[in-house]
């Protein structure tokens, strides 16, 4: 009996956790985080929420399949397609976290480039709610890759941060990353914007 039970346990323990929500597919197969649930629309008044623990000290990329012209756009912008993402994530880690510093990829390993279509509604007149609960101020970094750094506080060991984004694709191609460094790359380190609570263009 403990012999079967070790052969029905150990497939399921591999199994990264892949959650769907009204047309897109979230996963944490990249592994450096747990995902544990995710719900909304992706419309600015009903976002998606994603809730996930990190659990290491390196990358922690979220994946998202699904986003494709048939998707639409959720959020009112000009772009083909987009949508609003809160992220509730708690550090699971043992350290404390004094930013909090996310990339989008097109590619794994690879920044959002200007020309690649993907972005954090990167537009003429377009005001981005883009904000975190738990840091005082942020960074919208557009170029020479997508990112955004969240700063003015502290995530302790067993604490929670709530991001609240908008992804938009002007070019929609299999699945992007929304990845969370526990440093923020150089690219994130360029002048930007900030605004206590939040980071309009």
């Amino acid at each position: 009996m403990s012999g079967l039970l070790l052969c029905l346990w150990f497939p399921g323990a591999a199994l990264a956790g892949e959650i769907s929500a009204a047309g897109l597919v979230f996963s944490d197969a990249e592994g450096g985080f747990v995902l544990e649930s995710a719900s909304g629309t992706g419309r600015l008044d009903d976002p998606f929420v994603v809730v996930e623990r990190i659990t290491g000290n390196g990358e922690a990329a979220l994946t998202i399949t699904g986003l494709t012209t048939g998707f639409g756009n959720r959020i009112a912008t000009a772009h083909l397609t987009g949508f609003a993402l809160t992220k509730v994530v708690r550090n699971d880690t043992d350290q404390t976290w004094q930013d909090f510093p996310v990339e989008l990829e097109r590619h794994r390993g690879e920044g959002s480039t200007y020309d690649d279509g993907l972005s954090f509604a990167q537009g003429p007149h377009v005001t981005r709610s883009i904000w975190a609960e738990g840091f005082a101020s942020g960074r919208v970094v557009d170029e020479p890759h997508d990112g955004l750094v969240f700063e003015g506080g502290t995530v302790p060991p067993g604490g929670t941060v709530t991001l609240h984004l908008v992804v938009t694709d002007n070019m929609p191609a299999g699945p992007i990353y929304l990845v969370q460094r526990r440093l923020a790359p150089t690219a994130l380190l360029l002048p930007g914007r900030r605004r206590p609570g939040a980071t309009p263009s």
